[in-house]
């Protein structure tokens, strides 16, 4: 087989080289003029092809054969990984079915209530409980591997989505990482969980997912404004009043029935500034986890700084001061001062409450 496959390789070698060598002379072939003569009925006709039209002739024939077989190789090469993707893909929903049902067979199996025995159980029935344990064993490792990337694959959609905010990897490692003894004592069934590489890692999954989801949870699910309209989102636009392009770190909101803007959760006045071209009257709220929101342009304040608040806490009448086209509430969150998409994380925090 190898020698055959030395021999094949061998033919396709020469053939190209072959092929090379035919396209290079006629490429650089010196044509020379063409001239037919026909005699017909006493009558003598000429046919004259110059020596360039002849060499432009080839030229066009041998890109036209290069394109079509550059084609057909392309069209080949296509249709060979298209197949192979859909088997791939196939063979892994087939795959992850088959763990489902295992999965959801093997969590059936563990939820029967455990078999008694006791001094008196014969040997035989001992060898029979010993082999059903062993089944049974084998069913919460399945379990557990399934569990594991279902919990790997959550984890990766709430990074995502942190990510789509605007937090740095880093940030995101940081929360990760920052789970206690006291979340791993938290969590029902680890300990009763056996002790592998599998179930070390979903341990590890639990808690991180554990850790995103309560990160996540502490920042604001609800508007600082209520029935307002949403006029300006998060992202680069075009200042109103400058015509620069700028990056909008918040959202914009226009009152209709209520001017409060209101503390979207508990935390600490942490300060409040006028900033006479810019942001006007800003107050600025700490909440837990390093997590801070901010409420611009207002007419009036009403917090002072230092002052505990609640969740609905007016901090503010909504106005038009500092660089502003109009009364509104520019809103803006942050994490350990890095500016957020407030869209973003505020739907995650809702949905994941």
């Amino acid at each position: 087989m190898k020698r055959l496959m030395v021999r094949l390789l061998n033919r396709l070698g020469y053939l190209s080289f072959s092929l090379l060598k035919l396209v290079k002379s006629l490429w650089i072939r010196e044509y020379t003029d063409f001239r037919l003569i026909l005699e017909q009925s006493d009558e003598i006709h000429y046919f004259y092809i110059k020596s360039s039209t002849q060499r432009l002739a080839a030229r066009i024939f041998l890109c036209s054969c290069i394109a079509i077989i550059f084609t057909i190789s392309s069209l080949s090469i296509y249709s060979i990984v298209s197949t192979w993707r859909y088997d791939e893909l196939a063979s892994s929903k087939l795959d992850a079915e088959k763990k489902r049902k295992e999965a959801f067979e093997a969590l059936k199996a563990l939820s029967d209530e455990p078999q008694n025995f006791s001094e008196e159980t014969s040997q035989s029935r001992l060898i029979d409980m010993a082999h059903k344990y062993k089944d049974d064993l084998n069913k919460m490792h399945k379990l557990v591997s399934f569990s594991k990337l279902e919990f790997a694959r959550a984890n990766k959609t709430l990074e995502a989505g942190l990510k789509a905010s605007g937090m740095s990897f880093k940030e995101i490692e940081k929360v990760k990482k920052g789970v206690s003894e006291t979340l791993l004592a938290s969590i029902d069934g680890v300990n009763d969980i056996p002790s592998t590489n599998a179930s070390k890692d979903l341990t590890k999954n639990i808690l991180q997912n554990k850790a995103l989801i309560s990160f996540i949870s502490s920042f604001p699910a609800k508007p600082p404004v209520s029935y307002a309209i949403k006029t300006s989102k998060f992202g680069p636009r075009i200042h109103p009043i400058t015509g620069r392009f700028v990056v909008h770190e918040g959202l914009d909101y226009v009152p209709t029935i209520d001017l409060n803007a209101r503390s979207v959760n508990s935390g600490t006045v942490e300060s409040v500034k006028l900033y006479d071209h810019g942001y006007g009257k800003t107050v600025t709220v700490l909440h837990t986890n390093g997590i801070r929101t901010s409420y611009s342009h207002l007419a009036l304040v009403l917090v002072n700084p230092g002052q505990k608040i609640i969740e609905g806490t007016p901090v503010g009448k909504i106005g038009n001061t500092g660089l502003s086209t109009g009364t509104h509430l520019h809103f803006e969150i942050m994490n350990n001062k890095t500016k957020i998409n407030p869209s973003i994380i505020m739907a995650m925090s809702k949905n994941v409450q």
